[in-house]
């Protein structure tokens, strides 16, 4: 029995048998949970954020950043946002026309998300029209058919997370 105690995983139960424990897991099996789990809690903390700040490269080449409402979000790989095309020269749309790299960034409390990505202005109308429960009327008196509506698609590349005290960046496939 003193062979148990140095060699747990092959402790001797019956003198011709050798039962061996599950084996640890392993560096990278350890690290693809931790992702996980805190990809988990990013998609949470923007279920808990209905406001967000969206970052666009202006005409002038420096970084915009507006706060908008998310319109949806699918996990925090896909989010949805709308804007107006009111001037041909400034603003989200014609910066997204001309350079679609992006940033979004939302936090709560202490924890916070960075978004690295692209944003896609969505043409297709019946995409459009997914959206048209939360079209603002205010801003747009015909809905996702107003000619001034635009609806953006963003989708990550890159996200760095600092949820509970631990931080973390991901890449994700384009």
């Amino acid at each position: 029995m003193y062979y148990n105690r140095l060699y747990p995983q092959f402790a001797i139960t019956h003198p011709n048998s050798i039962r061996v424990s599950a084996m640890p897991k392993t560096a990278n099996e350890i690290q693809k949970e931790r992702t996980r789990e805190i990809e988990e809690k990013a998609v949470q903390l923007l279920e808990q954020c209905p406001v967000v700040t969206l970052a666009s490269v202006n005409e002038n080449g420096y970084p915009r950043i507006c706060t908008v409402s998310k319109l949806k979000a699918n996990g925090f790989s896909e989010i949805y946002f709308e804007t107006s095309k009111r001037s041909p020269y400034h603003g989200k749309a014609v910066h997204f026309q001309n350079n679609p790299k992006a940033s979004v960034g939302y936090s709560l409390g202490g924890d916070s998300v960075t978004l690295i990505g692209n944003v896609e202005i969505v043409q297709d109308m019946e995409e459009k029209k997914a959206f048209a429960q939360q079209c603002n009327p205010q801003f747009f008196k015909k809905g996702v058919e107003d000619p001034r509506h635009v609806l953006l698609r963003f989708r990550v590349i890159e996200a760095t997370f600092w949820i509970e005290g631990k931080f973390r960046t991901c890449r994700y496939k384009e």
